[in-house]
């Protein structure tokens, strides 16, 4: 149980920052279309999507740890130290960030292109209220559906990012299992990573079913 708490903790923690950066990233790249905003959009979630999540933690561990010495290298640390969630939760959180920037940006743009929103730019609707009220609203039905994956795949992947920075989760706590042969504990991570994975896609159908009535329908 004491490893479960850092796991899903890490995983949260990195799921709200993804969301808080991915998503108005993907609007501001698509609304503003062919701009340096929407090129250095797109160069961010290539790199985020490309880049070994290992890899980047070694990075910004010689970058902010070793050579300017801002944050703390590693280890979730007693009690609540934010420095010490900084570079693990920015390491896991940009690969989610990317995959929302780059889905909220082709459901933005989908809607921006569609005729009703044509239609109602030529009765006098303001830009802002196309893009908030029309774009944003019908576009934000496809990173809810990435949303629960990116959750259940940041508690099951986290295994790299534990590793690197010392975490004390559940994700580090199997790898230690192989390493001493407990196939006992690896059977009882990989069932907890399996419930949580279908628990959190099952609440996100719900809340997929809850936002678009189509849904319901079918």
């Amino acid at each position: 149980p004491g490893k479960i708490g850092p796991t899903v903790k890490l995983a949260a923690a990195s799921w709200i920052l993804a969301t808080i950066v991915g998503i108005p990233l993907g609007v501001l790249a698509a609304v503003k279309r062919g701009s340096v905003w929407d090129y250095a959009g797109r160069i961010f979630a290539l790199l985020g999507q490309t880049l070994p999540t290992f890899w980047v933690g070694i990075i910004l561990i010689l970058v902010f740890a070793v050579w300017f010495r801002l944050l703390p290298a590693g280890t979730m640390g007693e009690g609540f130290n934010l420095k010490n969630w900084i570079l693990p939760v920015v390491t896991l959180a940009w690969l989610g960030a990317a995959g929302y920037m780059r889905i909220m940006r082709s459901a933005v743009l989908e809607v921006l292109d569609s005729e009703f929103v044509k239609l109602a730019r030529t009765k006098g609707v303001t830009n802002n209220m196309v893009i908030w009220k029309h774009a944003v609203q019908n576009a934000m039905i496809a990173p809810l559906t990435l949303s629960g994956l990116l959750l259940a795949g940041f508690i099951t992947g986290s295994v790299s990012v534990e590793v690197v920075f010392g975490w004390p989760g559940l994700a580090r706590y199997a790898v230690e299992a192989v390493w001493t042969n407990n196939f006992t504990v690896l059977v009882v991570v990989t069932l907890l990573f399996t419930f949580g994975f279908v628990l959190i896609n099952f609440i996100t159908d719900i809340l997929y079913a809850l936002i678009d009535p189509r849904i319901r329908l079918t």
